[in-house]
């Protein structure tokens, strides 16, 4: 498996995905629909609402270090100054001590890349643009070596840096973790970074293991029953299991319950409603909490076809917990999804 992260925060919490962080006064990390979304109904808007606040962003912790990762997301500015360099992404080794960075600058719209914070400066764009509008960058870091590594930053598809050569700034020859925000940069009232469909990949496998090319985050609810409904309903009632299991934002103000191991619950889902090219990965996103005094685990469950899929069980927190099992496959067909195939599919979990 190769797709490490996808999301376009279309839950509408922005807790869906990574972790906040904000310092300054007034900073702020929240999921909008203003401004508009370059997908669906959300964003994510990282930024100030007065003019001494710096340093809202979002970590994105990856499962293992990495010597070479892609990173993808859609960008919007919004009267970032910083005095005239923003970083807007960063990676970090596994101490938290800085990679190489990316910045947006506003003087003269070009994206510069750094090994360090601003430490040795590696590529500026052959290309820019202006704020306000929702551009697609993807971002490459291979450290091979204290000398030899790569780093790439595509524009809407066309790329604009290249670089070979050393691109660690650490004695720490790897990516830990992605940063995606304002970092460090002072920025005035009212000033966001915007971000969409933000996907991360690295080289192992055959499957998303590259450059994740341009793309959008769908989000597909429960819309009615599946082959199996069992679970118990908690919280308001809504007359149904699967409408207990689509509130958005999701909150455990209505909910499924059990405490019966194998009990299986699984809903049918909305379509996707648009023509798809292609679809490189499916993942299943479940907002759960143990509420008991035993430990209890979940398994994540997909039907596709006649094929029941159920994903390593998780163990659960106490604490209500965004769970996610990713497929990159059709289980059905050990093949590329498919639109009908999508359309056709159920989820839902299984109590371990």
């Amino acid at each position: 498996m190769t797709r490490l992260l996808t999301t376009g925060y279309e839950t509408g919490d922005v807790n869906e995905a990574g972790v906040s962080n904000v310092a300054g006064f007034a900073t702020m990390a929240v999921v909008s629909s203003t401004p508009a979304p370059r997908a669906g109904s959300y964003c994510l808007k990282l930024g100030a609402t007065n003019s001494s606040s710096n340093n809202a962003y979002k970590t994105f912790a990856l499962p293992a270090a990495k010597s070479e990762v892609w990173v993808r997301f859609a960008f919007l500015s919004h009267l970032l100054t910083g005095g005239g360099a923003v970083t807007i992404a960063q990676m970090n080794d596994s101490t938290s001590a800085v990679q190489v960075i990316l910045t947006y600058s506003t003087t003269d719209g070009l994206l510069r890349a750094y090994a360090g914070t601003f430490t040795t400066l590696l590529g500026v764009s052959s290309a820019g643009f202006t704020a306000d509008s929702w551009h697609v960058i993807e971002w490459r870091e291979q450290i091979l070596s204290a000398t030899t590594g790569a780093l790439e930053v595509w524009l809407d598809g066309t790329r604009v840096i290249n670089f070979s050569g050393d691109t660690s700034n650490t004695a720490v020859l790897s990516v830990s973790s992605v940063l995606l925000g304002t970092m460090g940069n002072n920025v005035q009232t009212g000033a966001y970074a915007a971000f969409d469909d933000i996907a991360i990949n690295d080289v192992a496998g055959t499957i998303n293991n590259g450059r994740p090319g341009d793309g959008r985050v769908v989000l597909l609810v429960p819309s009615g029953a599946g082959s199996s409904s069992v679970w118990t309903r908690g919280g308001t009632d809504t007359g149904a299991n699967y409408s207990q299991t689509n509130e958005l934002p999701p909150s455990m103000a209505q909910y499924v319950a059990s405490a019966t191991v194998a009990d299986r619950d699984l809903y049918a889902l909305g379509d996707l409603g648009m023509a798809i090219d292609s679809i490189n990965v499916v993942e299943e996103l479940v907002l759960a909490q143990n509420s008991d005094a035993g430990a209890g685990s979940l398994g994540l469950t997909i039907k596709s076809g006649a094929t029941i899929n159920e994903s390593t069980a998780q163990p659960l927190g106490t604490s209500p917990t965004y769970y996610v099992a990713r497929y990159e496959t059709d289980p059905n067909t050990s093949a590329a999804w498919t639109q009908a195939a999508v359309n056709a599919l159920e989820a839902g979990m299984t109590v371990r």
